[in-house]
């Protein structure tokens, strides 16, 4: 997009339909063009490389919640035990 195509631009509502469409077809066109090129650039050989090839990066397996749980649970005092199992009784 030229800096005079910006510069005098009609009023988007004002536009017809199929030419606001154009519009942001070309904006978003560039906008992902722009981020994928910084992507890119940002990367190293290596990452590179393996995107090329279609290794995906580092995969991270989902932790365990009981176990995360069970980890805190262990760093409670005996008091602090007793206290969330009076707030977890059911009153009937």
């Amino acid at each position: 997009m030229a800096l005079m195509d910006r510069i005098y631009c009609e009023d988007f509502l004002q536009m017809p339909y199929p030419k606001r469409l154009e519009l942001i077809e070309h904006v978003r066109t560039l906008r992902s063009s722009a981020l994928n090129a910084a992507r890119i650039g940002s990367l190293t050989k290596s990452a590179k490389r393996n995107i090329a090839k279609g290794n995906t990066t580092r995969k991270r397996k989902p932790k365990d919640p009981s176990k995360a749980a069970m980890t805190a649970l262990k760093k409670l005092t005996p008091d602090q035990i007793e206290m969330i199992k009076k707030q977890l009784q059911v009153k009937s």
